[in-house]
């Protein structure tokens, strides 16, 4: 019996922050989907160029996807991964709900004003001062042969702090290690080989510039106007 293993993960870097900020899909490959009542059908196929918001989540099926949250940090599901936007900086926070399977995250290190992401699952908080990791969950409707993990957070690069909810206990876990659910308890041991192999991935994300990434916010902006506009029409 697998034993679930929540925690919020938090990481403060630095962005600027002009108008309302989006998220980017900068790579796809497979079935992935956002859903949100925002969508004629309650989902929409995710391709290269999709801009997605606050409320929306992302579901990869047989696939995966990268997404640019605005020009600073960049994620990456896994199969048979959900994840939910809570926030997009919103009182300068962004936070994720990993609902299952597995995320890669990758904080890019600016000059400027203080930003946190948070990552949340039902149980642990974990605090990141690093910029690159990996939080394993059970997946939702299938098992990928080739990324399997016990429950935890990884950690390539930096250290996490890992709290049981209503705990005060933290456990640090630092470059190179690795924190798993062991039953109830937690285990800190070293970054295990497979893991840090698979971790080799984060050399292939981009970080958005901030020009292109500007583009796409004032594409969401131009787009909302229209909407907005047609609503209007249609109920005059």
């Amino acid at each position: 019996m697998r034993t679930l293993f929540g925690f919020c993960l938090f990481i403060v870097f630095s962005w600027s922050v002009l108008g309302e900020e989006v998220a980017v899909v900068s790579f796809v490959q497979g079935v992935n989907y956002a859903k949100s009542d925002r969508f004629k059908t309650g989902r929409e196929t995710l391709k290269l160029g999709s801009i997605l918001e606050k409320g929306d989540t992302i579901v990869s099926e047989e696939g995966s996807c990268e997404i640019q949250l605005a020009t600073h940090a960049t994620i990456r599901t896994n199969k048979y991964t959900e994840i939910k936007i809570d926030r997009l900086l919103d009182n300068s926070q962004t936070a994720l709900e990993l609902v299952s399977g597995k995320l890669f995250v990758k904080a890019h290190k600016e000059d400027g004003e203080r930003r946190q992401l948070n990552i949340a699952t039902p149980s642990y908080v974990a605090g990141v001062r690093g910029t690159e990791f990996l939080v394993a969950t059970p997946n939702s409707d299938g098992e990928d042969d080739e990324i399997k993990l016990d429950t935890g957070v990884y950690v390539n690069e930096g250290s996490v702090g890992v709290t049981p909810n209503g705990s005060k206990n933290e456990v640090v876990v630092s470059e190179n290690e690795e924190i798993v659910s062991k039953g109830n308890k937690l285990k800190k041991q070293i970054l295990n080989e497979f893991a840090k192999e698979k971790m080799k991935i984060f050399a292939e994300f981009n970080q958005l510039k901030k020009e292109n990434y500007e583009r796409y916010k004032e594409q969401r902006r131009k787009n909302s106007e229209i909407l907005n506009q047609f609503k209007s029409q249609e109920t005059d």
